[in-house]
């Protein structure tokens, strides 16, 4: 008998809130900075300034950074089989997954600070990791791979930490693409930079993104209105005593 896959519905996190400003991004990253794990802030750096997936994340390895050109290459991805109990480095399901797309100085910049970081805390453990083989992201005690669940419980306690508006790890894929749409980049070319392999999938968020900013903005001139209706009714108070004094001088 053949099976049948019944898709999965989108989890009720995955809507058109699921992104953040520019301005709860700044306040996001301000909380890891106050938390000061050098691991966290590489990490959703890259995913919010890159736009990867976290499977492909955590695949990084640190050959793929190019300090010189500053880029970074992706070419694989996580998978956690769940028969094996084991976390599976593999290629990507689509060619337009595989890709190489720039860096910003700010983000290489925290990705040596990292490294440099993570060579120390594995050193600790007796674990030499002097290679360009090493992977970004491992366990600390024993620089094994991460099964990508493991980002879900660190934004979990960054959270608990720091509450503040919550979106899913996947949200920050979201995040950078709204960041793009909002510099004017073209639907074409976020496409090629999240690795899409329709247009659909980066349509559907920019639907989502620019629908927020819409409601966003109509609330903003709402409130602006609402500003000069007040500041009119005040000068027409002040108008009002104004003219009320005067009529009572003798």
């Amino acid at each position: 008998m053949k099976k049948i896959v019944v898709p999965r519905p989108l989890p009720k996190d995955e809507n058109e809130e699921n992104f953040y400003t520019r301005d709860e991004l700044t306040y996001f990253f301000e909380c890891l900075d106050s938390i000061g794990d050098k691991r966290f802030i590489a990490f959703f750096r890259l995913l919010a300034f890159t736009g990867l997936r976290k499977s492909e994340t955590l695949s990084l390895q640190w050959k793929d950074i190019d300090y010189v050109n500053k880029s970074v290459k992706i070419y694989r991805t996580l998978f956690l089989d769940a028969r094996k109990h084991k976390v599976i480095v593999q290629t990507p399901k689509t060619a337009s997954s595989e890709r190489e797309i720039e860096l910003d100085a700010k983000t290489i910049s925290l990705l040596k600070s990292w490294r440099i970081d993570q060579r120390e805390r594995l050193l600790a453990n007796g674990i030499n990791s002097m290679t360009n083989e090493q992977f970004l992201f491992t366990q600390m005690k024993s620089n094994q791979l991460l099964i990508p669940n493991r980002a879900n419980d660190w934004l979990k306690w960054v959270y608990k930490k720091y509450p503040q508006k919550k979106i899913t790890v996947h949200g920050f894929r979201h995040t950078h693409a709204s960041l793009l749409f909002e510099t004017g980049a073209s639907i074409k070319e976020v496409q090629d930079r999240l690795g899409h392999s329709n247009s659909k999938t980066t349509l559907d968020i920019y639907t989502h993104v620019t629908k927020k900013q819409n409601v966003t903005q109509q609330k903003s001139l709402q409130n602006l209105w609402t500003i000069k209706q007040k500041g009119y009714m005040l000068s027409l108070n002040l108008s009002l005593i104004s003219k009320e004094i005067k009529n009572k001088k003798p």
